[in-house]
């Protein structure tokens, strides 16, 4: 009898066991399920958070409305024209090279360490970085400008713009405006086709024109300045693949009444000349006569004394 019940009280005991370990992995199953629920929720959200840094990050700033400025929303005051008399700067460059050629006899080149310390420099000292677009915008009364603004344009299409200052641009995420000539372009010396596009596709380089070649474009007749100047913007668009909107500089700054009223006619609003030091304003802003401060061979210091600032 006791043997009878020493087997009852086992076999009770085992199916016990049995029943605790059933309940033990359903237990373990449940909390895993939710373990693995838990962690896909916080995958998806996760994904979605970087879903939309990556539209912010991908904002088309070559697209913009006409009411949207290329530097976005900051917080500082901005101004629509007419309402304050604010200063429009706008910085030259040609050719960049470490170090500097010693032959260097018109001052053309810069350095990629000088170019940072200069956008560096104005940044610090809160400066803006705009385009020739919002410049254009602003003068149309389309969107408005922080009181120190400033823009940096590239002339030629020197090979260093897109192997050294290109580098600075993206990492301060400041723009630039480079005018190429078309014969020059992939030549030894300067950047090519494809690193324009390059360049063009990150949202920081507006690429336009200085001419389908580097000469004086003030004595050609009528027909061969709009030729050459529609020619190679678009050239450009062709190459960039996209509409971009008819802005030129003309090599070595010249030009006379009437190119600046034949190439205004055929939809070049904007030229950008030389006027070496000019620092333009708002309150008498002609967008056919822009004038340029010199910035290869000068400090941040320097560019501020200059603007005046």
């Amino acid at each position: 009898m006791r043997i009878v019940n020493k087997r009852k009280f086992i076999k009770s005991i085992s199916i016990l066991i049995l029943i605790i370990m059933i309940l033990i992995f359903v237990l373990i199953y449940l909390f895993t399920k939710k373990d693995k629920e838990e962690t896909k929720e916080i995958s998806n959200t996760n994904i979605v958070k970087i879903e939309e840094n990556n539209i912010e990050e991908k904002t088309d700033l070559n697209h913009l409305k006409e009411n949207e400025p290329s530097f976005g929303n900051i917080d500082v005051k901005t101004y629509k024209i007419g309402e304050k008399d604010i200063k429009i700067p706008i910085l030259i460059y040609h050719a960049f090279q470490t170090p500097v050629p010693e032959n260097d006899i018109y001052k053309l080149f810069s350095t990629q360490e000088r170019f940072e310390e200069n956008v560096k420099t104005l940044l610090d000292n809160g400066y803006t970085f705009i385009t020739l677009e919002d410049l254009y915008k602003y003068k149309n009364g389309k969107i408005s400008l922080p009181e120190k603004n400033i823009i940096i344009t590239m002339d030629d299409g020197w090979k260093g713009c897109y192997t050294e200052a290109f580098e600075v641009l993206k990492k301060y995420k400041v723009p630039a405006t480079i005018f190429i000539v078309e014969e020059l372009v992939g030549t030894s010396q300067y950047f090519t086709w494809d690193e324009a596009k390059e360049m063009y596709d990150t949202g920081l380089v507006k690429i336009h024109v200085h001419g389908r070649k580097h000469i004086d474009y003030s004595n050609v007749s009528k027909e061969t300045l709009i030729s050459d100047y529609n020619r190679t913007h678009n050239k450009i668009e062709e190459v960039l693949g996209d509409k971009v909107q008819k802005i030129m500089a003309y090599p070595a700054g010249a030009s006379s009444k009437a190119s600046k009223k034949y190439l205004k006619e055929a939809g070049f609003e904007i030229q950008v000349q030389t006027r070496y030091g000019t620092v333009n304003k708002s309150s008498d802003l002609d967008l056919t006569n822009l004038g340029r401060i010199r910035g290869e061979q000068a400090s941040g210091k320097t560019i501020l004394k200059a603007i005046g600032n």
